[in-house]
């Protein structure tokens, strides 16, 4: 992965305002392009654009593939002449928090609408249906609905484990369900290519997100089932987590699957081949969630269901990589290592290459913060969608804590030409900013929220906590509450100015 000196911003394109209750692919998209061009930024960060499960969270998604449909732009729609003007005139007006719910009803209606317009004979749209993980995606959210939105493993023997005998008669029995699915995802795929290509365009390259594992009620798992740890009735025999640490001391139970590497192994990896590629053409680099996880993983048994009582089972390791490399010429891939790490984790990051990251939340918080210390190939963040805001940790945390404190005035202090100056509430976005890009890291990355210096109210997501989760919308005036001109100093400063 060729990077230079430069930076980026983290958004998710559902906190995008607009005059609809989610932000999408719409013209407030190719407007927030436009701004992150004027800033100078080489990269925008997102995180997945699959379909949640469950939570509303894009990490436990529906499959690995599909897009979420809420992320559709219906104002496009109208340009294409599937819907009208007037379909869009009782949406919900912007609010700054999302209700799925109501987002969910109103779009999928408006979509439904569009289909009946859609024409299927076109040769893009012929060729995507193609693709083995729609066929597979699109016969599953069909007898999912069917089914009234129950796991699939309590549906019909033959729903949920079809056989080549009888997956034919489903389809033909799903055949409109089936088209319709194949619509949404044909628009949602064209939308956004369209936008990333905008982006392209504009010298901004799109950071996605891939997290290791995937939810056991989707269609990865039930069209998937010897690729992962299931027992005879189709059921986890252990499930994903990690064990006590200085943050969890009951550890933590994340209920995925487990991958059976052994026969992914045996597949050489073709699914996850499959996945990687898929992502890397919708996207130009991808963050590889939990990077230990290719090294090691923590094993919970399902009859126990308790984290301490987990094991570390030996990942892929390098034997994953090579076969993605040899498959994916180009494989831009960002090593997520945070957490406890070992020389093992270390030495597969560096075998292919890939950047790892630095979190300043948590490194600036010890005794041997150094800055210098960071290798060079790093993407370093004020904060991620799973940390508070910047502003809202000083407020509930940081400011507090005499360690941070003057671990980050005695930083400060050798870069700016005076050692006379005030760390508050009102300045400490731009201050750990300011560390991050003054940094040896290659790559500076910001979420927007610091940008803005918002507090609490506007954190993405506080893990373990079930509700009240990614339903944040940033105000329709953002770029006001940004100081340009002060970043673009800060830019130029620290050598960020890419393009």
């Amino acid at each position: 992965m060729n990077i230079s000196r430069s930076s980026g911003i983290l958004l998710h394109p559902t906190a995008l305002p607009n005059q609809t209750g989610i932000g999408d692919f719409g013209p407030q998209a190719y407007g927030f392009i436009d701004y992150l061009a004027q800033l100078k930024q080489a990269y925008w960060q997102i995180l997945p654009l699959t379909i949640p499960e469950k939570g509303n969270s894009p990490y436990s998604p529906l499959s690995s593939f599909a897009g979420n449909p809420l992320l559709i732009s219906m104002s496009e729609l109208v340009k294409d002449n599937l819907l009208q003007a007037s379909d869009l005139v009782n949406i919900s007006n912007f609010t700054n928090k999302i209700d799925f719910m109501l987002v969910k009803q109103e779009k999928e209606t408006l979509l439904k609408k569009a289909f009946l317009k859609f024409s299927p004979h076109n040769q893009a749209y012929q060729e995507f249906c193609q693709k083995h993980w729609l066929q597979d995606y699109s016969l599953f959210i069909s007898l999912y609905e069917k089914n009234g939105k129950i796991p699939w493993n309590d549906w019909l023997d033959h729903e949920k484990n079809p056989t080549q005998d009888n997956k034919p008669e489903l389809i033909q029995k799903h055949q409109e369900e089936i088209h319709y699915h194949n619509f949404v995802q044909y628009i949602f795929y064209q939308q956004w290519t369209k936008l990333k290509e905008y982006a392209n365009q504009h010298h901004i390259q799109i950071i996605g997100d891939i997290p290791i594992y995937v939810s056991y009620n989707s269609a990865d798992v039930w069209a998937n089932k010897e690729l992962f740890q299931l027992d005879d009735t189709l059921k986890p025999q252990s499930i994903s987590g990690c064990p006590p640490d200085s943050f969890n001391h009951d550890g933590q139970i994340w209920e995925n699957p487990l991958y059976d590497w052994d026969l992914n192994k045996t597949s050489k990896f073709k699914w996850w081949k499959e996945r990687i590629s898929y992502n890397l053409q919708i996207c130009d680099v991808l963050r590889l969630d939990h990077f230990i996880g290719f090294t090691r993983y923590w094993s919970i048994p399902t009859d126990l269901f308790d984290a301490k009582q987990g094991e570390w089972k030996p990942g892929p390791g390098s034997a994953f990589f090579k076969a993605l490399h040899d498959a994916i010429p180009n494989l831009n891939i960002i090593a997520e290592d945070l957490g406890s790490l070992t020389q093992e984790v270390t030495d597969l990051k560096d075998e292919f290459g890939f950047p790892g990251m630095i979190v300043l939340q948590y490194a600036i918080d010890d005794y041997e913060f150094n800055k210098s210390n960071y290798p060079h190939k790093t993407f370093i963040y004020t904060g991620t969608h799973d940390n508070n805001t910047t502003k809202g940790w000083w407020n509930d945390y940081a400011q507090n804590n005499d360690l941070i404190k003057d671990n980050l005035y005695k930083y400060l202090a050798e870069q700016r030409e005076s050692g006379d100056f005030i760390i508050s509430e009102d300045t400490i976005s731009y201050d750990l900013m300011e560390v991050a890009y003054s940094s040896n890291c290659l790559v500076a990355m910001i979420p927007l929220q610091d940008l803005m210096n918002l507090d609490q109210n506007y954190r993405m997501n506080q893990p373990g906590i079930a509700d009240g989760n990614w339903d944040i919308r940033l105000p329709h005036d953002y770029s006001s509450l940004i100081n340009k001109e002060k970043i673009l100093e800060l830019l130029e400063k620290y050598s960020r100015l890419d393009n």
